[in-house]
C-alpha cells in the first residue's frame, strides 16, 4: 500500500518550509539560553538519555461515517530522546506486532523538538499515523458487526509556544514532564500561549468523501491553562495540567471554514533522582472540529511512561 505522505513529490511545499522553519528557529533560540532559576535545582550531569513506552489510542468520529466511531489499533509506542541544558529531541514509533490480527494495522510515529528559554516551552512536533477500524461490536442480539478498515492516512506539524506566566521562579513544567531539573517547593502557574499547525489527510478507501483527495488545513491557535506540581522530600511529585484551546483556520484552497475547539488534560507522577529518574502521565486530548458542511471530532488517550538517565 502507497501512503504519498512519504513522498516529497507529494508532500506540500508549505509542510517541508514550516517543519524546516521550525526546528531551525529552535536550534539557534537554544545558543547562549541558560536558566538561573532560585527555587529550581540543576543537575550536574547534564546529557539526559530518554527512554519512552506510551500506550496510546486515537477515536475519530465524522459525520460522513455512520458506522460509528473509528479507532486506531497502536497500542504500544517506544522511543529513545536525548537532550542537552534546555534543548531536547525524541523520536516515538509504534510497534507493529502489537497489533490485532481482526482489525487494521495502524503506522504511527512522532518525532520533535523542545526548548526551554526561561518560562517559555517551545516545541516543534511531527506526526504520522494511518489506518483505522470501525465495527466489531456485539449488538443487543448478541451478533458482532463486521470489522471496516478505514484506509485513512494523517500528517500533523505544529510550533507551538507555552509561557508559564506565573511561574515566578518556582515553578517549571520540566521537573514534571522532562525531569531534567528538580521543583524544591510546590508550586503552579497560568498558561498562556498558541500554536500554527498544519494537518494533511487522504482517505484511500472511499469511506470519506471530504478527504478523497490530499486535504491540507491550517489553523492558528490561542490557548490558556493552568498546571500545578506537588513536590515531597522524597523526590516524588504529582502534577495536574489543564489547557482549553481555540482555532481559526482553513483548507488549503480557502474552500472550507474551519472551527476548532479544544481541550488537553493530563496528570503526571514519578520521582526525580540524581541519576535516575522516572514518571507516569495519563493524558486525554479532545478535539471536535466544524467545518462549513461537516463535522468531525477526535480523542486522544494515552498512559505514557518515561525513564531518564542522566550522564
Amino acid at each position: 500500500m502507497e501512503y504519498p505522505f512519504w513522498r516529497k513529490d507529494k508532500f506540500s511545499s508549505f509542510g517541508l518550509m514550516f517543519f524546516r522553519f521550525s526546528a531551525a528557529l529552535i536550534f539557534a533560540l537554544s545558543i547562549g539560553a541558560s536558566l538561573s532559576f532560585g527555587a529550581i535545582a540543576e543537575f550536574e550531569k547534564k546529557f539526559p538519555l530518554r527512554f519512552l513506552c506510551n500506550y496510546n489510542f486515537v477515536s475519530f468520529w465524522s459525520s460522513e461515517f455512520n458506522k460509528g466511531a473509528m479507532s486506531s489499533n497502536r497500542p504500544v509506542d517506544v522511543g529513545l530522546g536525548f537532550g542537552y541544558r534546555d534543548l531536547y529531541f525524541d523520536f516515538i514509533y509504534s510497534l507493529p506486532f502489537t497489533t490485532g490480527h481482526d482489525r487494521s494495522k495502524s503506522v504511527a510515529f512522532e518525532t520533535g523538538l523542545d526548548f526551554f528559554p526561561g518560562n517559555w516551552w517551545l516545541q516543534t512536533k511531527y506526526r504520522r499515523y494511518s489506518g483505522f477500524t470501525a465495527g466489531g461490536k456485539i449488538d443487543e442480539n448478541g451478533d458482532k458487526s463486521e470489522y471496516i478498515f478505514v484506509d485513512l492516512w494523517q500528517r500533523d506539524m505544529y510550533l507551538s509556544a507555552l509561557w508559564m506566566a506565573t511561574a515566578d521562579e518556582y515553578f517549571t513544567p520540566r521537573a514534571a514532564y522532562f525531569l531534567d531539573l528538580k521543583q524544591e517547593t510546590s508550586a503552579g502557574s497560568w498558561i498562556v500561549g498558541g500554536r500554527f499547525q498544519s494537518v494533511m489527510a487522504k482517505d484511500h478507501s472511499g469511506y470519506l468523501p471530504f478527504y478523497s483527495h490530499s486535504r491540507e488545513t491550517y489553523s492558528t491557535w490561542v490557548d490558556l491553562g493552568y498546571t500545578y506540581s506537588w513536590v515531597y522530600d522524597n523526590g516524588m511529585f504529582i502534577n495536574l495540567w489543564g489547557i482549553a484551546g481555540i482555532a481559526i483556520g482553513s483548507d488549503e484552497d480557502a474552500s472550507e471554514a474551519l472551527l476548532l475547539p479544544e481541550v488537553i488534560a493530563k496528570m503526571a507522577w514519578g520521582s526525580i533522582g540524581e541519576t535516575w529518574s522516572w514518571n507516569m502521565v495519563m493524558e486525554m486530548e479532545y478535539m471536535p472540529e466544524v467545518f462549513d458542511h461537516h463535522w468531525e471530532q477526535k480523542l486522544v488517550a494515552a498512559f505514557k511512561i518515561l525513564v531518564v538517565r542522566r550522564f
